[in-house]
């Protein structure tokens, strides 16, 4: 075996250690297809930065493209890939299920690049390119989803001359059913058939007949029943029809074979771009189940850096329950030292570590929050576990020292050693010496490691090399419970004699234990003490944090307590403009009620008059300015345009600007013309058929039609001019006005074509009256 196999069993064994393989079983059920699935499976972190940075890129360009509704289609994966087998076989024909799935995914490809580039002005990216290496086969995929059903039959029109060999098979078996069923009710109550119906045997349509009746129905004998008392007999006179039926299957049967081998030789001459379709939507399928995981995970990709990891989580760890830590270590961080009892997390953080490293090099992103950082990492080479070796004639130590040795001899500034208890499975004292001065000449040698131990001479070092940091994990000396948070620069107790007491050992066993173990169970309770007064700063941080909540929420009631003395104030000042804010009521109830008496009134001088007071109205309402406190900038003239319909502030009824001046506009509501400022002014888009205001004056539903047959001109006039108003009052916009053919005609005629209200008037078409009628139509 080479040293470059040699290297990459070693490397398939690492992630296997770490555990890399069963997140990418994850990762593999947010794949939609097994080619994706195999994909995901099979991958591995880059090994350079460019690499690296590809696969977040892909990672993130997908994950935009799902935000955005996109997604690969391949629900129909498989099937083209079978589909592509069986041609690669040397098959003649494929199934038409087969040439459905084909024609199905082609369209889809084709659906699925048009949609990436529909959306690629906004979310573009990375898979651009590759989307446009999608073949676009429009035409082969138009005829094999044509030729073949949804559920994947081949259709009854795939051809001209099937569709006309399916029609005469079903009229020839139509005729013989009937002609069948006509022969067994002319043998029906004579003990001649039996009691089952007319069948099919072998494509021909027989009756069952008693094997004692035989002689009884000439023709010919195709099955008898396991019993031998039921002889199926094709009637003799069916004979001919049956054999035209067959023929006719045959046909059929010949020409689908036809439309099946044409199709299939289709797809042969376009296979090559159909494999690269499929590598391509594979590959898609494998990259939106990363962006998947990375999204619902919400993992993170850190920015090259200092080992800064923020909420650091084991990607295997229920996030529900999992403990999160933050990991930062100096700049010159060389080797870092973790100790504490066992099944404190110390393995756990390890793996996580790795795994940070790992995930964030192969575009699945790292189980940490934003804002993290960490240095970049080529490999990550692996010391732990128990690898005992039969077949290799290797002990545990032995076995760890063959890894340690390769991680010294291959290791450079860009790896990450991870290491479990350098030392164990032999001499303490020997063993712990070793691992200092390997550990030494790893850092010497640029190898950032990450190291557990129980050693108390490796926790020594921290303190006289640099570059070498303690760290341990939160644990309850007193209950001897873990608490999984990482503690940088303070070295872990071991808690052996805690742990024994727990279990029951007498204390004279323990006193005489500790008085054996001597500075190392100084070294403990020292380091027990340091975590102690860590716990103690740890209380206090959390109180001052407490205290600065306590502050703000204070500040949050001040400014509250401030805003309602403002709102106070401002309404006091509202209350000064009551009066104002009365009297402009005043005014408004007033020319609501001139409305009320306009549209009601049938004297011609009582309108006038009552026009002419609702314009003074107006004007008087002018004279009163907006409350103090309720400034309003003036509303540029441009805002208003002539012809546009308004509301007037405090009034009910839509009205149409005339004519906009600089501050003011003139406004009609129905027959009457109100000058008003322009800042009372509504502009409102609603159409007028549409308009359901209301107000404290209503107006009677109103018929959209005059007829004014049986009245003089005058009486005519004053109906129609009332008429008019209340229909501009209610909304209505057209009206057919019958007067008939003669002066009446004339008398109205005149007086309308004077009248502004009106926009057109038009004799009526012939279905509503001719000549005898007009079509008004009032202004908008």
């Amino acid at each position: 075996m080479s040293d470059s196999s040699v290297l990459q069993v070693t490397e398939e064994r690492d992630l296997s250690r770490l555990e890399f393989f069963r997140v990418l079983e994850v990762v593999q059920s947010y794949a939609g297809s097994q080619a994706g699935k195999a994909l995901v499976a099979r991958l591995l972190p880059s090994k350079s930065r460019s690499g690296a940075a590809l696969l977040m890129n892909e990672t993130l360009h997908a994950s935009e493209l799902l935000s955005a509704g996109v997604e690969p289609p391949v629900s129909n994966l498989q099937g083209i890939i079978d589909a592509v087998s069986n041609i690669d076989s040397g098959v003649v024909s494929i199934e038409p299920f087969h040439l459905r799935a084909t024609g199905g995914m082609l369209h889809d490809m084709i659906v699925f690049s048009d949609r990436v580039k529909s959306v690629s002005e906004s979310v573009s990216g990375v898979l651009d390119s590759a989307v446009s290496r999608i073949p676009v086969l429009k035409d082969l995929s138009g005829q094999l989803l044509r030729i073949t059903t949804p559920e994947g039959e081949l259709a009854a029109d795939a051809s001209p001359q099937l569709k006309k060999l399916s029609g005469r098979i079903q009229s020839l078996r139509s005729s013989l059913t009937s002609r069948l069923s006509r022969i067994s009710s002319q043998l029906a109550g004579k003990g001649i058939l039996r009691d089952s119906p007319p069948t099919v045997r072998s494509g021909r349509y027989v009756l069952p007949v008693n094997s004692g009746k035989r002689g009884f129905v000439k023709g010919l004998i195709h099955d008898r029943s396991e019993s031998g008392s039921t002889l199926f007999i094709e009637p003799a006179e069916l004979v001919e029809a049956g054999n035209e039926l067959q023929e006719a299957v045959l046909d059929l049967q010949q020409e689908t074979r036809r439309i099946l081998r044409e199709a299939t030789l289709a797809i042969r001459g376009r296979l090559e771009e159909i494999r690269d379709g499929i590598s391509i939507l594979s590959g898609f399928d494998a990259v939106f189940a990363r962006a998947r995981y990375h999204t619902r995970c919400s993992t993170v990709f850190p920015l090259e850096g200092r080992m800064d990891l923020h909420h650091l989580a084991h990607p295997l760890l229920s996030p529900d329950t999992v403990v999160k830590s933050r990991v930062i270590l100096a700049e010159d961080w060389r080797v870092l030292i973790i100790s504490g009892p066992n099944a404190g997390g110390k393995s756990v953080l390890l793996k996580a570590l790795s795994l940070a490293s790992i995930c964030g090099r192969c575009g699945l992103g790292v189980h940490a929050g934003s804002g993290s950082s960490m240095p970049f990492f080529s490999r990550v080479m692996v010391s732990m576990g128990d690898n005992q070796s039969i077949d290799m004639h290797l002990s545990t130590y032995s076995a760890r020292l063959s890894e340690q040795k390769s991680i010294l001899l291959s290791g450079d500034s860009e790896t990450l050693a991870v290491i479990d208890e350098p030392a164990a499975g032999t001499d303490p004292v020997t063993g712990a010496a070793l691992a200092a001065v390997f550990l030494e000449e790893l850092a010497d040698s640029g190898v950032r490691c990450v190291v557990s131990t129980h050693m108390g001479q490796l926790k020594l070092l921290a303190g006289e090399k640099p570059g070498f940091y303690n760290a341990s994990m939160s644990f309850d000396p007193e209950s001897l419970t873990p608490g999984f948070k990482f503690i940088p620069d303070i070295p872990g107790a071991s808690c052996t004699l805690e742990a024994a007491a727990m279990a029951g050992f007498p204390n004279r066993i323990l006193e005489k234990a500790s008085s054996l173990a001597g500075d190392s169970f100084s070294l403990d309770s020292l380091v027990t003490s340091l975590r102690e007064l860590e716990e103690k700063r740890q209380r206090e941080m959390k109180r001052l944090s407490e205290d600065r909540k306590h502050a703000r929420k204070s500040r949050k009631h001040l400014e509250k307590q401030l805003r309602e003395t403002r709102a106070g104030l401002e309404k006091k000042i509202a209350a000064v403009d009551e009066e104002k804010i009365r009297t402009l009521k005043s005014i408004q109830s007033r020319a609501d009620s001139l409305l009320v008496s306009l549209a009601n009134s049938r004297s011609p001088e009582d309108r006038r008059k009552a026009r002419k007071m609702l314009s003074q109205l107006a004007a008087d309402e002018a004279v009163y300015k907006k409350p103090a406190g309720k400034t309003e900038p003036e509303r540029d003239v441009s805002e208003i345009h002539t012809g546009d319909r308004v509301m007037i502030e405090g009034w009910s009824v839509p009205g149409v600007v005339e004519k906009a001046g600089r501050s003011t506009a003139m406004v009609r509501i129905g027959s009457i013309l109100v000058k008003k400022k322009i800042n009372d002014l509504v502009v409102i888009d609603t159409p007028e058929e549409e308009y359901s205001g209301s107000s404290e004056y209503e107006f009677v539903q109103e018929n959209p039609e005059a007829d004014l047959l049986g009245m003089t001109v005058d009486e005519a006039i004053v109906e129609l001019d009332i008429k008019l108003d209340n229909c501009i009052a209610v909304g209505l916009k057209r009206i057919r006005v019958v007067h008939g053919k003669g002066r009446l005609m004339k008398g109205i005629t005149d007086w309308l074509r004077h009248d502004r209200r009106l926009e057109s008037v038009t004799i009526a078409p012939p279905e509503e009256g001719g000549t005898g009628a007009s079509i008004v139509v009032l202004r908008g």
